[in-house]
């Protein structure tokens, strides 16, 4: 099932590394998981400062209402690919329901932090654009807030297989965002058609939350650099408030 990203031939696990047939090796790495990536920078995706953020805002439960909602979708015999993982939160949840997880992201520090919490899943540094398996093999992926390497998906799916993607709804964080801008925008709606895909379900859920960590959900959220200094100060002074956590989920199946 996986690909040397090198030269797309098949990969074997051994007992240190993974090696295709021209001795490409890859070594699986002391918590588990191992770096299919062929970029040379030290600090590709996440790093450890964000992850902790992520990890301790996550951690808390507010977005456990999506993630078992995800859980209810997917089937006992599928083959899953958790594309863009980060440290794991959906995909070890997501691993006790499916036959096979595999758990996918460009972040050394994020897969560190997921292999080390979670041993059912088969955890790759590895791109969303060129993702380590062969073509037409994969039963089901999710996407959860993450870029969305259509191409791949549409190639590493079987015909028939589904496509999960999650997204923030129009009112998602809307109360941080009016404490934080003078004038708060809702996120647009996501696309209605995907060419490739057919459309099976798509429902909006929420729920509101008093959340007192404010700053590591901003921390988790591309508003920390859209945010001017004054009101990053505000947040840090404030003791919370009640916050909407609003997600569009649609499901897609590969014609």
């Amino acid at each position: 099932m996986l690909k040397c990203p090198k030269c797309n031939e098949k990969l074997i696990q051994g007992k240190h590394s993974y090696q295709c047939i021209h001795h490409h090796t890859f070594d699986i790495a002391r918590s588990g998981y191992v770096n299919l990536s062929l970029k040379n920078k030290k600090n590709s995706g996440d790093n450890e400062k964000m992850v902790k953020a992520r990890s301790l805002f996550l951690e808390e439960g507010y977005y456990d209402f999506m993630r078992q909602y995800v859980k209810n979708r997917l089937k006992k015999e599928d083959i899953l690919v958790d594309a863009g993982c980060g440290q794991g939160y959906y995909t070890k949840e997501f691993s006790d329901k499916v036959k096979q997880c595999y758990g996918l992201d460009l972040s050394k520090e994020a897969i560190l932090y997921a292999s080390k919490k979670d041993k059912k899943t088969d955890y790759f540094v590895a791109s969303l654009f060129n993702m380590p398996f062969f073509s037409e093999t994969i039963d089901c992926v999710t996407s959860i807030f993450v870029p969305l390497g259509k191409e791949e998906i549409v190639r590493i799916l079987k015909p028939g297989g589904k496509w999960i993607v999650v997204g923030p709804g129009p009112k998602h964080c809307w109360e941080l965002k009016e404490f934080l801008y003078e004038t708060p925008y809702e996120n647009e709606k996501p696309a209605m058609v995907q060419e490739g895909f057919e459309l099976i379900e798509q429902n909006t859920i929420k729920q509101s939350y008093f959340v007192k960590d404010l700053w590591s959900l901003l921390e988790m959220t591309p508003y920390r650099y859209k945010t001017s200094l004054e009101a990053l100060d505000r947040l840090k002074k404030s003791e919370g408030f009640e916050v909407t956590f609003e997600f569009i989920i649609s499901e897609w199946r590969k014609l």
